[in-house]
């Protein structure tokens, strides 16, 4: 097999990719992605569902051997343990399992790149193609686009379940200003969440850009279910992939590699095809190709605490509605060194899809815009070997203290009068395995989450002593309220990942020994390969990494046509 562009994952970057590279006939283009493909025509529900708490953990979607340290091993505090990081494996990538969540960062995020040297990759030259990306169902006007790929909505307020209502009226209480149109306004305020779906169903990337009359195109080539075990070099020069499909290897040719594997795989993948640190590449046998230290440090993603909340009846989320988070509350910390809008509150109105998780609720604060960085390594030059991920979450002060100060904001409006009324209970809570292991859809999870529903409804004594066994009391809630190094503690052992990977590839500028890429994208020290993805990112941006993913994509796709 020979081809002009080979795009390594048929994620939020690679289906991008795939459909505008290919619109120019003369490219021959093939799109390689390990998991399975979801065809316009037989989108699996579990996929498609408004409702994302079911796709986020379906096996059949993940790659399911992948671990990571949510904080760093080498801080030896005790809170260092493996836990499952659920990343794609299924054709749209995480656009095809993530919450569906439409947003933008903001300005100063993209501004910042700008200044680091990459020039076009400001807020000036990423609008257009947030607006190229995107079919607005609610909004027009200069920062919107209507002709995209990708529709964009919200759920607004008259729609919200009840326990959204009352955290709205307690976050009020304290100031932040209701706004309709999150991605068109930098200021704090409770906002609507504009999402990636239509007529309640998504919309991936694998929906909106691999659409039928692209897949006719006789120049794409779509391989789902193919395994790229590591790119082929002859000297500094891209020579292909070797791939392993239906059980066999094959050699594919290729005049342009582009590597779309996120920000986990995509350093893994260079790694072990010689592209990467010198000296970890030859503790593991590897011929080095390009001594690139960069590659697999900068990892970075959105820190998260949640509390979680026994609703009343009223509070919950209607049967009817798949919906279950509306309201993003974006603010700013005012500590010293951050940019303003750098945290957001969200009040989930379900908290699984068993009988269990609708009768709970839950309040996550995240730092919208971390600095603790991790790092990406081999554990093996084995390709079949996931690599070592330390994700080194609240590692840096500034996010630490964001996250002690998020949580006495949860504390404030859980016990609120507002949110109080609407709720039976309230408790610590986080991302266990344990939790994820109950959020698989089967039916042993359902016969033990409707014996405990049934409890926590009608024998309110039983519920109180359960959580306090597993969570603490109110009195120590109260307690740890009133001491930061308590909750500092708590934050330490509790603080899980948002699903937000990147800069593990990031672009920089010349002369920056630790930028992997070029201003386009281009990997430094070799020929004909490019990453884009998340992993390109100077920094995290403001918001969930999907949609700016997508617009990458998008300006990707034109330096590469134009170049």
């Amino acid at each position: 097999m020979q081809f002009d562009y080979v795009i390594v994952g048929g994620g939020s970057a690679g289906a991008v990719l795939a459909n505008r590279l290919s619109a120019r006939p003369g490219n021959r283009v093939a799109l390689f992605e390990a998991g399975p493909d979801t065809p316009p025509d037989a989108v699996p529900d579990i996929i498609a569902d408004s409702y994302p708490g079911l796709s986020y953990f379906d096996p059949r979607y993940h790659w399911t051997d992948l671990r990571v340290y949510n904080r760093s091993p080498r801080l030896n505090d005790g809170s260092a343990r493996l836990a499952k990081l659920e990343q794609a494996k299924v054709m749209g990538g995480g656009s095809s399992i993530n919450g569906q969540f439409a947003v933008r960062g903001l300005p100063v995020d993209y501004d910042g790149w700008e200044a680091m040297g990459l020039p076009g990759w400001g807020w000036s030259g990423m609008l257009p193609y947030f607006r190229k990306l995107e079919r607005d169902l609610d909004f027009d006007g200069e920062l919107h686009g209507k002709d995209g790929r990708i529709p964009i909505r919200r759920v607004f307020p008259e729609q919200w379940a009840g326990f959204t209502r009352d955290v709205l009226q307690a976050v009020e209480s304290e100031g932040p200003t209701y706004r309709p149109d999150y991605n068109a306004t930098t200021e704090d305020g409770s906002f609507p969440l504009p999402l990636s779906n239509e007529n309640e169903r998504r919309v991936s990337t694998a929906i909106g850009y691999l659409d039928a009359e692209t897949r006719k195109r006789p120049n794409l080539a779509i391989f789902p279910l193919t395994f790229v075990e590591r790119i082929v070099f002859e000297g500094n020069r891209v020579k292909g992939l070797d791939i392993v499909r239906g059980g066999q290897r094959q050699r594919v040719e290729a005049g342009e590699v582009i590597v779309s594997s996120g920000a986990l795989h995509s350093p893994a993948v260079l790694m072990r095809s010689g592209v990467g640190p010198a000296g970890h590449l030859r503790h593991h046998g590897i011929e080095v190709v390009a001594d690139m230290p960069g590659v697999g440090e900068n990892l970075t993603e959105h820190p998260h605490l949640a509390v979680g909340a026994h609703l009343k009846p009223p509070a919950r989320l209607p049967r009817s509605m798949r919906r279950h988070i509306f309201l993003g509350v974006r603010y700013s910390s005012g500590v010293e060194g951050c940019d303003p809008g750098d945290m957001l509150l969200m009040p989930v109105n379900r908290a699984g899809w068993h009988p269990l998780g609708r009768s709970l609720g839950a309040l996550n604060v995240c730092v919208n815009k971390s600095y603790s960085t991790g790092t990406v390594r081999l554990n093996s030059a084995d390709p079949a070997v996931e690599p070592e991920v330390d994700l080194n979450l609240a590692s840096d002060g500034r996010d630490l203290v964001r996250l002690v100060d998020g949580f006495k904001r949860l504390y404030r409006i859980m016990e609120s009068p507002a949110v109080q009324a609407g709720i039976n209970t309230w408790f610590l809570a986080g991302y266990t395995d344990a939790v994820r292991a109950l959020s698989v859809r089967k039916p042993t999870n359902w016969l033990k989450t409707a014996a405990a529903a049934a409890l926590f409804d009608y024998a309110p004594f039983a519920r109180d002593t359960l959580i306090r066994r597993r969570f603490g009391t109110t009195e120590q809630i109260h307690a740890m309220a009133r001491d930061d190094a308590a909750i500092a503690e708590w934050v330490k052992s509790t603080v899980w990942p948002g699903w937000h990977v990147s800069g593990t590839c990031r672009l920089g500028a010349d002369g920056d020994p630790m930028a992997v890429l070029d201003a386009s994208c281009r990997v430094r020290g070799v020929q004909g390969l490019r990453v884009v993805d998340a992993s390109i990112m100077p920094s995290i941006c403001s918001a969930n990494t999907n949609i700016t993913t997508i617009a990458i994509a998008e300006k990707a796709a034109d330096l590469i046509l134009n170049g």
